[in-house]
């Protein structure tokens, strides 16, 4: 038993050092890409203004702040799911509430990954590998040769 313990807690410990790296590496990425659209680096490192200014770079700040409420109701809505002893018909409401939203998420998800990719001179292909492999896809963006194209639209 205590061998599986720590097993596990070894596991976990590779775990974390490898999330700390890849969250070392974003943060220089992130840092990269704000100096490349002539942005203070330092504002790529305080969570949540990050995210703001991001959106303010490469798509417009009005979508940050409609993806945080739909963030939000999401989950809002998955929590009242999971904590909550519901039944019958707000079982189905919060399971179409959770769907709806998180589809609304997904979509957001996608548009930013297309606004990046143009706002740094890239393509369709580029977006898509956004999409589905954001932390490599950011890493090429930032430590790459791309150049900041334009401002939001």
């Amino acid at each position: 038993m205590s061998s599986q313990l720590f097993m596990i807690s070894g596991m976990q410990f590779y775990y974390l050092l490898i999330s700390l790296a890849v969250y070392i590496l974003e943060i220089i990425a992130f840092w990269s890409l704000f100096r490349k659209a002539n942005v203070p680096g330092w504002k790529s490192i305080i969570p949540i203004y990050n995210t703001y200014t991001f959106f303010k770079i490469v798509w417009k700040s009005k979508y940050f702040w409609i993806t945080l409420l739909v963030s939000v109701i999401y989950s809002v809505a998955v929590g009242l799911g999971r904590a909550s002893n519901l039944n019958g018909v707000f079982i189905i409401i919060e399971g179409v509430i959770s769907v709806i939203f998180g589809l609304i998420l997904l979509l957001l998800t996608f548009f930013l990954c297309r606004k990046t990719a143009l706002a740094y001179g890239k393509g369709t292909g580029f977006t898509i590998g956004l999409f589905f492999l954001y932390p490599i896809f950011i890493l090429i963006l930032g430590l790459g040769s791309s150049k900041y194209v334009r401002s939001n639209s």
